[in-house]
């Protein structure tokens, strides 16, 4: 994906994840050996040696369309994946077999689908790049369309009550589920350079969370649009713009007491669910966010090191270098082990526990431009290829 300001305004220059490479070449004319942006000159090693018997499976596999080259992954809800290809179609498939159960298409002159898909038992929604949401109900008809101010960027957050999209100018802004209906927005003013990859928001024990391209994670009111606490991931550092990058990326990690965001060229931070109070925070520069279960907190760095932290203290529990220099797109939870996927395609399994290499599978043609998506005992991820695949370990 080539790299490439947005036009306009200096405040809506957002830059592709997948493009930081070439920008930083770019700015440091003569590092010809950094091989993508992360402030390291190191390069790519032979990938460290397998230690373990696990396996990678692929239960079932769905086409979604031709090639694409994306952001947009599938959701889960109620027994049903729903997952879009950017022209437009949304597949509803059966979490098990991988069947599809529903069709459903945005209306012409909607624009192609940027953010999504979210869904809840009675809404699947999807955003354009023509700032369009559009609503269906889980059978595929079309229950309501609303403009937004610009292009969504993220999957939406859904309630009872209302839709949360995020724009690719900074805004949050909420719309009545029922009919789309603008409710209220939450405007802030974009940084200079932005990553293109966005924060995902989250609705958790009635409250809205919301990571920003300042570094900040909100915790909104979904109702009205109150802030109940603003949380600082990362500040900026140095003089360029690409040095003071610092979104807040992917998914927020939650358990029942904290909630963890990790911010690029910055920390992963964890506060305090209910108050905002940071709990702990450590210096890691991600572009996948975080995963939690009962004991750790797990980030893969810009760098493809693998790290598990206490969850209560931040201690620093097993490091492991397992993509050597590759870069991860994205991370799940999938039995015993913590799955990364780096940009080749290649699915690792590092062992939670111990943080060993204790498996490795699929390849080239599972590659993906960002994002796995837990589901049931294993993980989804959509491709480059077009398809969407349901990735398991054994």
């Amino acid at each position: 994906m080539p790299a490439r300001a947005h036009p306009g305004r200096a405040a809506e220059r957002r830059l592709p994840a997948l493009a930081i490479a070439l920008a930083a070449v770019v700015a440091i004319a003569g590092c010809s050996s950094m091989t993508w942006f992360g402030g390291s000159d190191k390069k790519v090693q032979p990938l460290p040696a397998v230690t373990g018997t696990a396996g990678v499976s692929t239960p079932w596999q769905a086409s979604l369309g031709g090639k694409q080259q994306s952001g947009l992954v599938p959701a889960v809800v109620a027994g049903r994946v729903y997952a879009a290809h950017p022209t437009g179609g949304v597949l509803a498939l059966d979490e098990k077999s991988g069947a599809v159960v529903a069709r459903m298409q945005i209306p012409a002159g909607k624009g192609s689908i940027s953010g999504g898909v979210a869904a809840s038992a009675a809404l699947v929604v999807v955003g354009t790049n023509k700032a369009e949401v559009v609503a269906f109900d889980p059978n595929g008809s079309v229950l309501w369309t609303s403009r937004v101010a610009s292009e969504v960027v993220a999957p939406a957050a859904i309630t009872d009550a209302v839709v949360a999209v995020i724009g690719g100018d900074g805004s949050i802004t909420a719309l009545d589920s029922k009919t789309g209906e603008r409710k209220w927005t939450v405007q802030r003013q974009l940084p200079a350079l932005t990553v293109r990859s966005s924060a995902v928001p989250i609705v958790v024990r009635s409250a809205l969370f919301a990571g920003t391209p300042q570094g900040k994670l909100l915790a909104l009111d979904p109702r009205n649009g109150s802030i109940g606490w603003e949380a600082t991931v990362a500040t900026p550092k140095g003089t360029s713009e690409l040095e003071r990058l610092i979104d807040v990326l992917g998914r927020p990690a939650v358990d029942t007491d904290r909630i963890c965001a990790t911010a690029f060229q910055g920390r992963v931070a964890c506060f305090d669910l209910v108050r905002g109070n940071l709990l702990w925070s450590r210096d890691v520069s991600s572009l996948t966010g975080a995963q939690i279960d009962n004991r750790h907190v797990y980030v893969v760095d810009d760098k493809g090191v693998a790290q598990a932290f206490d969850k209560t203290t931040g201690g620093t529990v097993w490091k492991q270098d397992v993509l050597a220099g590759r870069r991860a797109t994205g991370t799940a939870i999938v039995g015993d082990f913590l799955a990364v996927q780096d940009s080749d395609g290649t699915l690792h399994l590092v062992d939670r526990g111990s943080g060993r290499i204790a498996g490795r599978g699929l390849g080239e043609s599972f590659a993906s431009d960002v994002g796995l998506v837990a589901a049931g005992d294993g993980a989804l991820v959509q491709t480059r290829s077009g398809s969407l695949a349901y990735v398991t370990a054994r």
